[in-house]
């Protein structure tokens, strides 16, 4: 996650004066695109039959819950004929990671063609893994933007400049039919599975034109020199026939225990009510833009990024007029986002933020960064929202988790609503990070019937699901929500230790803005 980046470069600053490494030369990327939508196929027939209804117009279906967003995925590779590409920040070695590994594997053994595409910084040390998965014959595996050091990691922290920039995309296509896309990556935590901490998270599920846009989303990044085939990186480690078995039968075996847990059993005991097995879907039909950062994000500066994602949603906040509605977990805005915001508010557009309390964020560091700009929001009529690190893990539904009931719920989707006609979901914080560091994808939907209806919901869960800050007769920082109907206000960060909020304040001397 995040943390991992922000110790690392600290590490690398205490370690100048060791030496580097440096990535493999001529490297052989065989250059491949997306394999287009075959009507043949079960999933096309499926599909065509619903998109000759809607002309030109692209489906979505939104993944509130971390169960939906599960089964969605596992539903659609069990169901894949052809091709099968996996765009991820992190996929977690856990329960629900070692299950889609599996569901993977059996599309390939299917002859499903299978590209996995992953940022090196999370997955790099699970190599061997990798390596083994990809001696399979149907399923090729890159990494984005790898580190030199494959051991000592730390040590590629001396080109600070260039592997601190990460892929944050997340995106998931199956035979050029389906397409998955928003805030989540492959994990417990993701996908309410975890009994530690869970995230409040928003996918896409879609189909239509905008699948073809996500494909070549997809193939910018996997055709471009950032990315390394798997193989070039694990020279030095040469798995036999034998390994790929052990491999395989480890797989097995560890997907057969997954089924036993509580969240398994609890997923085949409901499958009835679930709307990806029932075929009962709630579709918002609608025209939508695909935006993206481009690859050539990793060798530029921030002045040379005249396409990145931020200038691309740039217009869409500037012709918002009424509302503008934004949620991210890291909430970053620095001076010059604070006055463009005020001056939003002074013209007339209402704008609603919610991100991380002190008490639900992940990662504090982040949070020391975005703790000083409050009072200036607020004073420049903001509503501003920090979401309570209780289970409310869904933001919008009321909809009874299925999943384990953690002692912990942060904030971890990242969306966008204009003036309740266009909405927004993808992989973006709010942070300078996302917006010259990492690259990003995204979903601009302009259906007014899903924005309003996006929008109500969430209000009304906003009270007892956040605090809202505000600011007493002395300028001082108030916190107000209602819990069971009945209003609370404190005085200080709530349900935090003094050791939490020191922290938060220390953190804000070590990192530099710009890398939060």
């Amino acid at each position: 996650m995040r943390q991992h980046v922000l110790f690392l470069i600290i590490a690398g600053f205490s370690l100048l004066p060791l030496g580097c490494a440096s990535l493999p030369k001529n490297v052989q990327r065989t250059p491949s695109v997306s394999i287009p939508a075959d009507p043949t196929t079960e999933i096309s027939r499926n599909i065509r039959s619903k998109l000759k209804m809607h002309d030109g117009l692209s489906a979505f279906h939104a993944l509130f819950s971390g169960e939906d967003a599960f089964i969605s995925r596992v539903t659609a590779i069990r169901a894949v004929e052809r091709s099968l590409d996996l765009q991820y920040y992190i996929w977690n070695n856990d329960l629900t990671g070692k299950i889609l590994v599996e569901e993977t594997l059996k599309a390939a053994d299917r002859g499903v063609r299978v590209r996995i595409l992953l940022d090196d910084l999370n997955l790099g040390p699970h190599e061997k893994v990798l390596r083994h998965m990809a001696m399979h014959p149907n399923i090729d595996i890159r990494m984005v933007n790898p580190f030199a050091h494959r051991n000592l990691r730390f040590m590629d922290f001396f080109t600070l400049n260039k592997i601190d920039k990460r892929m944050h995309n997340k995106v998931f296509v199956a035979d050029g039919e389906i397409a998955i896309v928003g805030g989540r990556n492959i994990g417990d935590e993701y996908f309410w599975a975890s009994n530690e901490m869970n995230f409040g998270d928003l996918d896409l599920w879609a189909i239509g034109p905008v699948v073809p846009a996500l494909s070549h989303q997809f193939d910018t990044y996997w055709n471009a020199e950032i990315s390394y085939p798997i193989e070039s990186l694990t020279e030095n480690f040469n798995p036999t026939e034998q390994d790929y078995a052990d491999f395989r039968n480890n797989s097995k075996s560890e997907t057969k225990k997954a089924t036993k847990t509580e969240y398994i059993q609890n997923l085949i005991k409901n499958e009835s009510e679930n709307p990806f097995i029932t075929g009962n879907l709630k579709l918002y039909w609608a025209t939508a833009q695909v935006i993206f950062d481009p690859p050539e994000k990793f060798d530029q500066k921030d002045n040379e990024q005249s396409n990145n994602l931020q200038s691309q949603i740039s217009p869409f906040m500037k012709n918002s007029r009424q509302e503008i509605l934004m949620i991210s977990p890291y909430f970053v805005p620095g001076d010059d986002g604070v006055e463009a915001l005020k001056k939003k508010v002074e013209a007339g557009t209402r704008i609603t933020v919610l991100t991380n309390s002190l008490a639900s964020g992940d990662v504090a560091v982040v949070f020391s960064g975005y703790k000083g700009y409050r009072k200036d929001l607020i004073k420049g009529g903001l509503a501003l929202y920090e979401l309570k690190p209780k289970d409310h893990k869904n933001l919008v539904k009321k909809k009874k988790s299925l999943g384990s009931s953690s002692s912990h719920a942060g904030l971890h989707g990242k969306t966008l609503v204009f003036d309740r006609k266009k909405i927004l979901v993808g992989s973006m914080n709010l942070d300078p990070r996302s917006v010259y560091l990492n690259t990003e994808v995204g979903v601009i939907i302009d259906s007014p019937e899903m924005a309003e209806q996006f929008s109500a919901q969430f209000e009304e869960n906003l009270p007892e699901i956040a605090y809202q800050l505000g600011l007493n007769e002395k300028s001082a920082l108030t916190w107000t929500t209602y819990e069971n109907g009945v209003k609370e206000t404190f005085t200080s960060e709530p349900e935090t230790s003094w050791w939490q909020r020191a922290k938060a304040s220390m953190l804000s001397w070590v990192v530099p803005e710009r890398q939060l």
